[in-house]
């Protein structure tokens, strides 16, 4: 069993107010976890306006795997919503 825990640290585009920040944060964690099956959610940045940092999790029985799902969903990410990821940490 592989576990791979990444930290996605992101600016957002067009987010004028805590609301519009929490409705794109909101939507691409139930997206994520939707589609892809993983543990995600936002863990820290919670009162700045345009950034936001998610954690996420993938299980998985081979390492490669679990790190092609993280790679799909960063893609998925910044191509369908307005946001620029600009650092990405893997936990260990």
């Amino acid at each position: 069993m592989n576990v791979l825990a990444v930290e996605l640290s992101m600016r957002l585009f067009d987010s004028n107010s805590l609301k519009d920040k929490r409705s794109v944060v909101k939507s691409i964690l139930a997206k994520m976890h939707q589609r892809y099956n993983v543990s995600i959610a936002e863990v820290s940045a919670q009162d700045m306006l345009n950034q936001a940092v998610i954690g996420l999790a993938v299980v998985n029985s081979s390492r490669v795997l679990c790190q092609k799902i993280v790679d799909k969903i960063i893609e998925e990410i910044e191509s369908n919503y307005p946001v620029e990821i600009y650092q990405i940490n893997e936990i260990e």
